[in-house]
């Protein structure tokens, strides 16, 4: 039986404020760091999320796990896969040994259960607050830029992987990078270089890049709403192609060791 179009409509709402609890991140405790993040959904409700926790291991403190991803498709059917990967790949993180086993544990699950024709791609990390090393593995997601204290120009990563859901198994790299005091990881998904004006011409890793560089305030985080909204504006009126999100993590100067 076809739902009416007004219950439809009231589930779609509650469906959206239950999603963007998913993406708050709000309460973060990450003494010495600040953490800036904006979600956009294409349509109502999408499949991008992010996720930044404390990992409970007591013998891991002051460290965050820090996780980035893309379902692909739009819509309904990738929240939920977004809403049954979420929580799969936290635990992981948590119970694993480093970024590469939680995502092949949670390549694993996705595999075996996962029966659709939908996949994902994850950028998993743990961010040690102290040092500010960031270890990562990348199954198949944009890689990370590293946002300069002097504002000068993003500096990319190299590296790649294969997306989750495909293979059994992934055959992901340990990648690691130090965030210097002042500077910042910049995490995003491919909806924001993506996107495209009314005439097909994509905003880019270049617009991306000078938007970061224009929006950053001397010794505070990029504003990803304002980069955000400049990739909007791009846009124009017409339906956003994907879903955007970004997710910034900053080394504060003078708390840093």
């Amino acid at each position: 039986m076809t739902p009416e179009p007004d219950l439809l409509e009231r589930e779609l709402r509650v469906a959206q404020r239950i999603q963007r609890t998913l993406v708050q991140l709000a309460g973060v405790d990450a003494p010495g760091w600040e953490i800036t993040s904006e979600y956009r959904p294409a349509r109502s409700i999408g499949g991008d999320f992010f996720d930044v926790f404390p990992i409970l291991d007591p013998g891991r403190p002051r460290q965050l796990g820090v996780v980035i991803a893309d379902v692909s498709g739009k819509g309904i059917s990738a929240a939920l896969l977004m809403a049954f990967v979420r929580p799969v790949v936290r635990a992981a993180l948590d119970r694993s040994a480093n970024p590469v086993e939680a995502l092949e544990r949670t390549n694993t699950i996705l595999v075996e259960e996962r029966h659709t024709g939908l996949f994902v791609t994850v950028l998993a990390g743990v961010l040690d607050l102290d040092s500010g090393e960031f270890t990562f593995a990348n199954g198949g997601h944009e890689m990370p830029l590293v946002l300069p204290p002097d504002g000068s120009e993003p500096q990319a990563i190299d590296g790649g992987g294969t997306l989750l859901g495909m293979f059994p198994r992934l055959g992901v790299t340990l990648e690691r990078v130090r965030i210097e005091p002042g500077a910042s990881i910049v995490l995003y998904t491919d909806g924001v270089t993506d996107a495209r004006a009314d005439g097909g011409e994509r905003f880019g890793e270049a617009r991306f890049r000078a938007a970061l560089r224009r929006v950053a305030r001397p010794g505070g985080p990029a504003p990803c709403r304002d980069v955000i909204d400049e990739v909007m504006a791009f846009q124009g009126a017409g339906e956003p192609a994907d879903d955007l999100a970004l997710l910034v993590l900053r080394r504060r100067e003078a708390d840093a060791t």
